[in-house]
């Protein structure tokens, strides 16, 4: 019952609109950083030995690891738009961007590898609450929150405009918001954390394609390109009717990616989704749609 009052709570959080997530993050990331650096100077200064806590956590292999490390990165990377669009200026833009890397990423990221190494555990809960009480789990709590109704957000945007897209006609956020909260609470209810690492392994999969596709479509093929430079200069969007409605060749090509990425176990899956996915829509484009361009 836990989990789904919880669910409940953050859905309704999260259809309140993006200025409730702004009010769980100006608390949560404070605090969580707090505590994580409070917890990294106990350990590394006091050198407490008592502070050992026993682990059962299964190693991974390089392989494995890489993936699972790749799908996330590429998960926020392909989310980030859904927040960064909220930013004032390039320059607002480009500092939240590199903060959240240099800061989150490397500094937060590199404290949390040496205090799981130092405690013998990759357990969270078991690592801040063992060592900053209740303050730590106060932290735990509003950084599951914050996370999470990241995520919901982020997946409820992507849903509604998949929707409109397939439909034709633009689908109530408020709606779609309970419904994905509620999907996502039952999944938590009948034990989906339990496979969490397996699911994490499927993300390094998944998204790495639709990066592929995307760096090859700019960079490489450089798609619609003129169009959007004249509408850029005008600060409006292209209109709909000078671009595809549907992009059948990277949906096609991320899907495939995916199944690439699944099939082949030799490498790293995240590298080898990722390419497959970038050549098959560079060859899906030159020979099956090439007046896409």
């Amino acid at each position: 019952m836990n989990r789904f009052f919880s669910g409940v709570f953050l859905t309704l959080i999260v259809s309140s609109g993006f200025k409730a997530l702004t009010w769980i993050a100006k608390i949560a990331v404070p605090l969580f950083f707090i505590v994580i650096l409070y917890i990294f100077f106990d350990l590394f200064f006091s050198g407490n030995e008592n502070a050992h806590i026993n682990s059962t956590t299964a190693k991974l292999t390089i392989s494995e690891a890489a993936t699972i490390v790749a799908g996330g990165f590429m998960a926020a990377a392909l989310t980030t738009p859904d927040i960064s669009r909220y930013c004032k200026n390039k320059k607002h833009l480009f500092w939240m961007i590199t903060l959240c890397i240099l800061v989150g990423e490397f500094v937060i990221n590199g404290i949390s590898i040496y205090i799981a190494n130092k405690l013998n555990t990759a357990d969270i809960v078991s690592i801040i609450t063992h060592n900053a009480g209740i303050i730590g789990f106060l932290s735990i709590i509003l950084s599951v929150v914050k996370v999470n109704d990241v995520n919901l957000y982020s997946s409820t945007l992507g849903l509604a405009n998949s929707l409109e897209i397939f439909t034709g006609k633009k689908w109530n956020y408020f709606k779609l918001t309970i419904f994905v909260g509620l999907a996502g609470t039952t999944l938590s209810m009948i034990g989906i954390l339990n496979h969490f690492v397996g699911f994490l392994s499927m993300l390094g999969v998944i998204f790495p394609p639709i990066a592929g596709v995307m760096l090859v479509d700019y960079y490489i093929l450089k798609t619609s390109r003129k169009i959007l430079d004249e509408t850029r200069e005008k600060g409006l969007l292209p209109d709909e009717s000078t671009i595809p409605h549907v992009g059948w060749p990277a949906i096609i090509a991320s899907i495939l990616g995916a199944c690439g990425g699944l099939i082949f176990n030799f490498g790293i899956p995240a590298i080898n989704s990722i390419l497959i996915s970038g050549i098959l829509y560079w060859l899906l484009i030159k020979n099956f749609f090439s007046k896409i361009e």
